[in-house]
């Protein structure tokens, strides 16, 4: 979380300060390119005079009337050269007739600055050898690309500088927080444990006793939420939960869903299965698939109502898996459905106060999800919540 948090502040810090290096950079070699132009072709506005000086024919003519070199002029109509200088070359030519589509009146084509003169169907094209000039242009832009690299690699240390001076003081709470929790968690497993015992010892040499029975399951509560926060912390602290194996995904999720079967019996839900068969995976861990699944199942069956179903799909689709859980219950809220994943969040805080829930079951099956590059969303369609996770392969 750390880590995404710093990735994420170093880039807005190298976009705000790489944009105006940017604009800056494409703003010179726009006005250069353009000095350039209008530079060449006043030349040629002197010598044939102002564009708005006289008829085209008669400015072309002090151009073709010249062996300037370097200055080529050619009459055009209708597509076809009608006229032109006597230095012209066919490729010159070319070059000319190419210019015609062009939007702009004044540009570059081959090592030719070019500018056309339209008048009604008449267009005079004006081509100054420009070698040097386009040559200069060029370097320009080279350069241009240098210093945008240079200092876009330069701006990128810079934000990554700042952003670990930025994230810091969070680091160091979050690190805080997390050891507290682990410590605490810690602390406590062992007075559960010697309780847990002592009631179970008590139980042996009483007999069965309300009082009792409330002591074990308030320790096993207790317990469960122990052991689901030091998992949380654990996940958080390492890149990948545990190493990957080869196994087949399809038999697992089977096997999986059978050890929910009494429990939804229980209740008088039926489970059904979609699965694809024999699809072989290499890059998880069944215990992750088993936890992910696990919640999403046990999430399912709690929310469903009584003679209802709930249905568990597995396909392969392309390059990843996708793993739905579905069941017939309650639309939740678009504006609760991101939220479910938060860690201690609880729709119906009454509900899983009694049912001794504590938000934490999601929040971890999306860690997991997470650190095995895969997501996982909740949406509603046609009756039913569906949970999808969706996992590389």
């Amino acid at each position: 979380m750390i880590e995404k948090l710093r990735k994420k502040i170093s880039l807005i810090i190298l976009i705000a300060i790489s944009i105006p290096l940017l604009f800056i950079i494409i703003f010179y070699n726009i006005s250069y390119y353009n000095n350039i132009i209008r530079a060449n072709t006043k030349f040629v506005d002197r010598f044939i005079g102002e564009p708005n000086g006289g008829p085209v024919d008669r400015r072309e003519n002090k151009i073709e009337s010249s062996e300037i070199n370097g200055i080529y002029s050619i009459s055009i109509n209708n597509g076809n050269i009608y006229k032109s200088s006597s230095n012209v070359t066919d490729k010159i030519k070319k070059y000319a007739l190419k210019t015609i589509n062009k939007k702009n009146e004044n540009g570059i084509i081959g090592n030719y600055i070019y500018k056309k003169i339209i008048h009604d169907k008449d267009i005079a094209i004006i081509l100054i050898e420009s070698s040097s000039e386009i040559n200069k242009i060029k370097m320009v832009i080279i350069s241009s690309i240098i210093v945008l690299v240079i200092g876009i690699t330069i701006f990128y240390i810079i934000s990554k500088k700042i952003a670990e001076l930025i994230v810091k003081p969070v680091e160091e709470t979050f690190t805080k927080q997390i050891d507290f929790i682990s410590d605490a968690s810690h602390e406590l497993k062992t007075p559960l444990a010697v309780i847990r015992a002592n009631a179970d010892v008590l139980e042996g040499e009483i007999g069965k006793n309300k009082w009792l029975s409330y002591i074990q399951n308030e320790t096993d509560n207790m317990t469960k939420l122990i052991s689901e926060l030091l998992l949380l912390t654990k996940i958080e602290n390492i890149d990948k939960l545990r190493k990957p194996e080869r196994f087949n995904i399809s038999d697992h999720i089977e096997l999986t869903v059978s050890s929910f079967e009494s429990i939804a019996f229980e209740k008088k839900i039926k489970i059904e299965t979609k699965i694809q068969k024999d699809i072989i995976v290499n890059k998880f861990n069944k215990d992750d698939i088993t936890h992910i699944l696990s919640t999403l199942i046990d999430n399912a069956i709690k929310h469903t109502d009584e003679k209802k179903k709930v249905i568990v799909e597995l396909e392969k689709n392309k390059d990843k898996i996708i793993i739905d859980v579905k069941n017939k219950g309650i639309e939740i809220p678009i504006s609760e459905r991101e939220k479910i994943f938060d860690r201690f969040y609880r729709i119906d805080k009454s509900r899983n106060r009694n049912e001794k829930r504590y938000g934490l079951g999601l929040s971890i099956a999306k860690a997991i999800t997470l650190k095995n590059s895969g997501t996982i969303d909740v949406d509603y369609k046609d009756g039913y919540t569906i949970f999808r996770v969706e996992l590389p392969l």
